[in-house]
């Protein structure tokens, strides 16, 4: 299964969330009217109506009511998450790992988290620890795989050693790429909704004893019991539904961790720890919320054949290799199972070994100086002008002092390393002050403005940074379009930008053309000229190919990739213009490129 088809997936998922959520819903109010029923049955009310309860006013009274308590407490938790992974990582306590931290543990963990990134081709999510969590867990969630954020707890940062990091972040991290971390967020606030009814039984609970009247109070009491019995029994279908959504998802993760790391005694020795130590439990009073979203179980619970959000740690080993469970059972995690034999597969939304290696190669060869200003805010504000401006002579204030030095060791690099630098500078600059990062973007645009309409390269970078550092879209694209018939002048301004694109494309852009849209586009679609591929036009182009479904995005970047790879060669202009089609079609695409043949 690739990229496009997970994320496919994981929208059938949300429509089943949808489901299932509207079936908890009805089955909430069944039990809420059935409560008012019985209590009807001791104490008609006044003038009720004579064909009993379900025909009178009052049970649809109850009925909206319930309904609305339901949707409210739906809407309240859905805006509380409204900033996506930021607002959640807020709301448990969590602190932002700094680009900085001389923490040992920290650094490990952003090093692991930006190999992982660079890796995958795609923005390093903003990395967080849980404090006061002695347990092995961690999560991510956020409204789309650029805008994701990765919480770990302090007890996994303090227990685990590098490989059994990366295997956690790893599993973290085919989350994102198999499309979970934005269901994550709807599935905690469609179940905050079915838990409302329980919460307003401990309200009443609590309110009883300030009753003056005693057989207030105990009517209070009796009430606040009935709705929180009706709210574990939310709770319980709350937990179904995770079942439903999350077990599967998870094993799903830990195969993928496995392939993209080519280490499974890494994954596997995080495994042990959990099982063999501390466990994976959290204090925290969200425990509950995070259940489905957690490396581990989150909490401990009754019935955990049905309501499980993830398999036993013994099932999870035995899925690695079957030796691993007994080898948790009597401590023994010296050995490593051999590695699986390499899967060839799509390089979208994947990890593999080269890109893994080209990452770490990539961190140790940078010189020691860029790498550390890469990791404060103000060097890699100067790093993201001097790649903006590419061979364009600076501006006095980036030709003084050790901004000059920066831009210099930028410019020594050469055009290569350009997106994993503007990567690893974006992952920085995401963690300045929010009044901070427009500034960053006007002065980005001040620098880029006479290039911008005409250099396609400036244009792509800029679109790149103001993606990743703009203000949060309210509202996400919505795959509406279903036909790529639809789209066919987007798909020929696209096309047309990248097979101009490479150095040596004169003699091969109409060929390169022609083969890369048979299939795409209607015939007699013709190459466009340079100068009908403008910026403004590929920006309107890309916004309209965002709402194509997953599965029509895949053919599309499929036939992208064997453009630029038509001549052998990945020219760094194509490489820049692929990654920010993918960029703003929220595909990640890694550094390298399957040889051909």
């Amino acid at each position: 299964m690739n990229f496009f088809q997970h994320q496919e997936r994981a929208r059938r998922r949300t429509l089943l969330l949808a489901l299932y959520f509207l079936l908890a819903l009805a089955a909430v109010v069944a039990a809420v009217n059935l409560a008012c029923w019985l209590a009807w049955q001791w104490w008609p009310l006044p003038g009720a109506a004579a064909g009993g309860w379900f025909a009178g006013d009052a049970f649809w009274w109850v009925t909206l009511g319930t309904l609305g308590l339901l949707l409210a407490g739906s809407l309240r938790k859905a805006w509380q998450l409204r900033h996506g992974g930021e607002s959640l990582a807020a709301m448990l306590g969590a602190r932002e790992i700094a680009s900085h931290s001389g923490d040992p543990a920290e650094r490990r963990l952003r090093n692991v988290v930006e190999e992982m990134s660079l890796a995958a081709g795609t923005i390093m999510p903003r990395t967080y620890v849980l404090p006061g969590e002695t347990g092995i867990n961690a999560f991510v969630a956020g409204p789309t795989p650029s805008r994701a954020v990765l919480v770990v707890t302090e007890g996994a940062l303090a227990q685990l050693d590098r490989d059994e990091l990366q295997g956690v972040v790893a599993h973290e991290f085919s989350h994102i790429l198999n499309g979970d971390v934005r269901i994550n967020l709807r599935l905690m606030a469609a179940l905050a909704g079915i838990l409302t009814v329980g919460k307003l039984g401990e309200f009443l609970l609590h309110m009883s004893p300030t009753s003056d009247r005693r057989r207030n109070g105990g009517l209070l009491i009796l009430a606040g019991l009935v709705l929180m019995a009706i709210g574990y029994a939310g709770l319980f279908f709350g937990r179904l539904i995770k079942a439903a959504i999350s077990r599967q998802r998870e094993r799903l993760a830990d195969a993928s961790a496995v392939q993209f790391t080519r280490q499974p005694a890494g994954l596997a020795g995080a495994l042990i720890k959990i099982r063999n130590g501390n466990g994976s439990h959290l204090r925290s009073v969200h425990a509950e919320d995070l259940s489905h979203m957690g490396f581990a179980e989150t909490l401990a619970f009754r019935l955990r054949r049905l309501l499980a959000t993830h398999p036993t740690l013994d099932q999870r080993l035995h899925a690695l290799g079957a030796h691993w469970a007994a080898r948790a059972r009597v401590r023994a995690r010296t050995d490593s199972s051999p590695s699986p034999a390499p899967v060839p597969s799509e390089r979208i939304g994947r990890l593999d070994d080269d890109n893994l290696g080209y990452a770490r190669t990539l961190v140790d060869t940078l010189p020691a100086g860029l790498y550390q200003a890469l990791h404060a805010q103000e060097g890699a504000e100067c790093v993201l002008y001097a790649l903006a401006l590419g061979d364009v002579r600076p501006p006095p204030a980036l030709r003084r002092g050790r901004r000059a030095a920066l831009v210099d060791q930028v410019s020594a690099l050469g055009t290569r390393l350009r997106l994993p630098l503007l990567d690893l500078a974006l992952a920085t600059l995401r963690q300045a002050p929010p009044e901070r990062r427009p500034v960053i973007l006007k002065q980005l645009r001040t620098l880029t403005a006479r290039r911008r309409d005409q250099d396609l390269l400036c244009w792509a970078l800029t679109a790149i940074a103001e993606r990743h550092l703009g203000a949060p879209r309210r509202a996400l694209p919505r795959p509406d379009i279903h036909r790529l018939a639809a789209v066919a002048n987007d798909i020929q301004v696209v096309f047309s930008a990248l097979a101009w694109a490479g150095d040596s494309a004169r003699g091969t852009a109409l060929s390169g053309f022609q083969r890369a849209t048979h299939g795409l586009l209607p015939a007699g679609r013709l190459l466009l000229a340079p100068e009908r591929c403008t910026p403004n036009r590929l920006d309107s182009a890309i916004t309209r190919l965002a709402r194509l479904t997953p599965l029509l995005k895949a053919p599309l970047i499929d036939a992208a990739a064997d453009l630029v790879l038509a001549d052998g060669q990945v020219q760094v202009a194509e490489a820049e213009l692929l990654r920010a089609l993918c960029t703003l079609l929220d595909s990640p695409m890694p550094p390298l490129f399957p040889s051909k043949g």
